[in-house]
């Protein structure tokens, strides 16, 4: 951008020369007075406000009195008739803080090891994947490419990861198993209506044959290891370890009938509070709900889950970010960041829907064209008679 800048001077230094030979030969007009104390001829102007001011003694009065920072905003919209040498200064200098601030961010980025690189395929394309609707595709290795084909093609499930940096991206552990042809996913579940404390956690190695109700109802039965009693005559390291660990062992049932040990990593502090609250009610008369993606954020719309059924069947034809979250709620929620809220009671086709949407207009289009040839043969026999 280089050539921009010296461009931008050289456009500069010839207005300001014009400018200034037109003030020596323009008559001189009557001084204008300080805005501030109505006193004295003003020599400044604000930059923010464009008050004028006399000394630097009105100008931090005026600062006070009218809250402003004194600095312009760089962003406003200025009139081609209004835009002068100053305006034009003011955006050379926000164009080189601009290129400096990007040069930081670059080096940071290099330095934290998150700087994107184009990775060539074997038929030297970028090995990106298209996610729609939403962020910029994102390079993706030969892992996750596999992962995103293999959930599209076998569980319908559209997978949408995000920038390196992301802490969501660093979370995700989703694999697929080829053996067993599945997915294992990294499962968030939170609990909105719980304040006060973190009401959120990510679970790792979760079988999308599981039911998230019986890991629900697993977890409000069962104790943490932290709980438990130390074995007497074990050894210090090994009790340290246990200590540190605050896990929730399971068997959770798969719909062919396997169990699969799991460890919860639920937080001793958010289980008691569930315990607290949801001991006593059954799982399925609690609201379970998945956020629909590719939305406007003043839209939220979520859809109804089954808690008893198979996950990957209740993920069918889903946008997820990176991985699933579960919200559960007591009762239906009526608002989310102050916006109200549209619950599906099931999950829907993007397909399905434009069908729909095309079938009921094919209706009304041989409505109509039924009700102009009825018209038309009354006209007919009118004519006729």
């Amino acid at each position: 951008m280089r050539h921009i800048y010296e461009a931008l001077a050289v456009a500069y230094i010839e207005d300001y020369t014009y400018h200034t030979r037109m003030e020596d030969t323009e008559p001189k007009t009557e001084a204008i007075l300080c805005e501030q104390c109505q006193q004295i001829p003003a020599k400044y102007k604000c930059p923010g406000c464009l008050v004028r001011t006399c000394s630097l003694a009105c100008s931090k009065t005026h600062k006070s009195e009218a809250n402003c920072s004194g600095q312009r905003d760089k962003a406003v919209f200025v009139k081609r008739a209004d835009y002068d040498a100053n305006t034009m200064m003011s955006d050379y200098g926000f164009l080189q803080d601009l290129t400096r601030d990007h040069a930081l961010l670059l080096r940071d980025a290099h330095e934290q090891g998150v700087a994107q690189v184009k990775q060539k395929g074997r038929a030297g394309q970028n090995n990106t994947v298209s996610h729609g609707d939403g962020p910029p595709n994102v390079p993706l290795d030969r892992s996750q490419r596999n992962i995103v084909s293999r959930a599209k093609e076998q569980r319908q499930v559209m997978i949408r990861y995000m920038s390196p940096g992301i802490k969501r991206h660093q979370q995700n552990k989703t694999i697929w198993v080829s053996a067993k042809s599945r997915l294992v996913w990294t499962l968030e579940i939170a609990i909105p209506e719980i304040t006060g404390l973190p009401n959120k956690w990510i679970e790792n190695g979760f079988h999308d044959v599981c039911q998230v109700g019986n890991l629900w109802t697993g977890i409000l039965s069962e104790q943490s290891n932290a709980n438990e009693p130390k074995a007497d005559g074990g050894d210090e390291k090994g009790s340290r370890k246990r200590a540190r660990t605050d896990e929730v062992r399971l068997q959770l049932l798969s719909d062919d009938g396997n169990k699969y040990p799991f460890k919860s990593s639920v937080p001793a502090e958010l289980l008691q509070v569930l315990k607290q609250k949801f001991s006593k009610l059954p799982v399925e008369d609690l609201v379970w709900l998945i956020r629909i993606q590719n939305l406007p954020a003043n839209k939220p719309t979520f859809c109804k889950i089954d808690p008893l059924q198979p996950l990957y069947t209740q993920l069918r034809y889903q946008t997820v970010l990176e991985f699933p979250t579960v919200y559960v709620y007591s009762q239906e929620p009526t608002t989310w960041d102050g916006h109200a809220v549209t619950i599906q009671e099931h999950c829907v086709a993007e397909n399905d829907t434009e069908d729909a949407a095309i079938a009921a207009n094919s209706d009304k289009e041989a409505a109509v064209v039924e009700c102009a040839i009825a018209a038309n043969s009354d006209k007919e026999a009118a004519v006729v008679e």
